[in-house]
């Protein structure tokens, strides 16, 4: 028997919470062939998914290209009917697998198995973790049983708030223990400031550009720190930054275990994505948040609002004098402990619904009703 499908998927920002739903299920009593995943095979999915042993289907499916290139025109122009071929396959996927509900996380690769649901009678759950709900997200709401949203105030129907999906390492943390032990693995003592700075899995070129006045700014005030630098898959083959005076850096490609990570450090300077901010609340780590402005929706500013506006992060908005501006932000912190806490302490706060069973408790009822 399949309990449920959970489906949606191409860029990290879906499949972690995803996966984070797929584990949260687990938890909650399933077995993990009780359970079933479909996304894109053009997506980060198929090298990520398989690894919790649930069944995993990849359909050609891709999302709509912003470029007007002629390559993406032809792309977008073959859009429909690599859809319609995908939704076919999604439903003979449900055909076999009988699921009772089939859960959506949104974005491009959603789409298939979330209209074989609806064509198919299967109660369908959307989850909306972004404070502005992303497209496919509000297309596909107008059918489900229920809407999951991490805010309030989403504006999609039969909305019950129960937080955002986030791994299990994050929802099960013992964040002090977790902190010391990767800190003495680091080798980095009590009074080093770890600085953290990443732009997702992809990256960002605006954040990496900002490392080097970090550093410096921390050597001129004698700060003893170090900064991992995680570039993105896009920038890996870049030149890593140099340490300098009292600082030390760690230039990565990319980050296998992230919430450990985030549990010992002190300051992070990041992007404001969904689920890294819901990752920033549920573990509680200081932040400056730097919102990528060319986000649908404008969506990471709504994003990083929602702890910038309760004093649990701060954030800086993108501009000519980021590197900068970030750097100052970072000395300011690094020199003030209490500041630090006073974010990392209002993050954890925020972050305890993200914790809790609400979303699995919904996805059940929707389940057996």
């Amino acid at each position: 028997m399949t309990f449920a499908v959970v489906t949606g998927g191409g860029t990290s920002g879906h499949v972690i919470p995803a996966m984070a739903v797929l584990e949260a299920l687990v938890d909650a009593g399933h077995e993990p062939s009780e359970l079933a995943y479909v996304g894109s095979r053009r997506g980060v999915e198929s090298s990520m998914v398989p690894a919790l042993g649930v069944r995993c289907a990849f359909l050609p499916v891709s999302g709509l290209q912003r470029s007007v290139s002629p390559r993406s025109l032809l792309a977008n122009v073959a859009f429909p009917f690599r859809l319609l071929a995908a939704t076919r396959g999604a439903r003979r996927l449900l055909r076999e697998w009988s699921p009772r509900v089939v859960v959506s996380v949104g974005g491009y690769a959603s789409e298939p198995a979330a209209r074989a649901a609806v064509a198919a009678g299967v109660p369908l759950v959307c989850i909306s973790y972004d404070m502005v709900p992303g497209l496919a997200t509000r297309r596909q709401a107008r059918r489900a049983a229920a809407c999951a949203v991490a805010f309030e105030g989403s504006g999609l129907p039969r909305a019950v708030v129960t937080g955002a999906p986030v791994r299990r390492a994050v929802r099960t943390m013992q964040t002090a223990e977790r902190r010391a032990a990767v800190r003495a693995a680091m080798g980095i003592d009590d009074d080093c400031l770890l600085v953290t700075v990443v732009g997702g899995s992809l990256g960002s070129a605006a954040l990496n550009s900002g490392v080097p006045a970090i550093v410096a700014s921390l050597a001129a005030a004698g700060v003893a720190a170090r900064v991992v630098h995680i570039t993105g898959r896009r920038y890996s083959g870049g030149a890593a930054v140099p340490g300098a005076g009292t600082v030390t850096v760690r230039t990565l490609p990319h980050e296998d275990d992230m919430p450990s990570l985030l549990a010992a450090t002190d300051v992070l300077v990041s992007r404001a994505g969904a689920s890294t901010v819901a990752e920033i609340a549920a573990i509680g780590v200081a932040s400056v948040l730097v919102p990528w402005p060319a986000a649908a929706d404008d969506h990471q500013t709504r994003n990083a609002g929602w702890l910038g506006d309760a004093g649990a992060a701060s954030v800086v908005r993108e501009g000519p004098d980021l590197a900068a501006d970030v750097a100052a932000e970072v000395l300011r912190l690094a020199g003030d402990p209490a500041a630090r806490r006073a974010l990392s302490s209002s993050a954890r706060s925020m972050g305890g619904l993200h914790r809790g069973n609400s979303l699995t408790e919904l996805i059940t009822d929707a389940a057996l009703a």
